[in-house]
């Protein structure tokens, strides 16, 4: 089930995914791994994704399957990786470092579960466009958001993060 596209906030050339708001937890724990495929990481009840942008206002829509999904083609996307995500809450949302604008954002980004089917194994596949226009730069509300995202989501059915292949 497809949901978004919603406005979101970046700090700090990055957003999370987490099963609550403890972003001490998180912080700087997967960006190196996130750094060697130049995107996104993730593990239990945490990922982090590397945006172009060091701050400002991206676009973001989820695509929630029961089953494994194929890469999107609907759009160019520059770049896209996977990654498995483990919760053992059952619960995720995607969370920012200094908290979402809740007059520029789109709060309902913030409050979809995105581990819908309970805790246990996801895998998720981050798409990316727009990285390369503004690279550590701050995006300027007036200007036309250059940053987009799609992220995939399906159970695995596991309990573990898979050892990689």
């Amino acid at each position: 089930m497809l949901k978004g596209p919603y406005r979101f906030s970046v700090a700090e050339n990055q957003f999370y995914l987490l099963d609550d708001d403890d972003l001490d937890y998180v912080k700087n724990r997967t960006i190196t791994e996130a750094g060697n495929n130049g995107l996104v990481a993730g593990g239990q009840n945490h990922a982090v994704a590397v945006t172009g942008i060091s701050a400002g206002t991206a676009m973001i829509s989820f695509d929630l399957s029961p089953s494994p999904l194929e890469a999107d083609d609907s759009q160019q996307w520059e770049e896209a990786a996977e990654f498995d995500y483990v919760s053992s809450t059952g619960v995720a949302h995607l969370a920012v470092g200094m908290g979402p604008d809740e007059e520029a954002d789109d709060m309902e980004a913030y409050e979809i579960n995105l581990a819908f089917n309970g805790p246990g194994g996801y895998r998720m596949r981050l798409h990316a466009r727009g990285r390369e226009l503004y690279p550590d730069g701050v995006q300027d509300k007036d200007d036309p958001i250059a940053e987009h995202y799609l992220l995939q989501i399906w159970p695995t059915g596991g309990g573990a993060v898979p050892a990689a292949p």
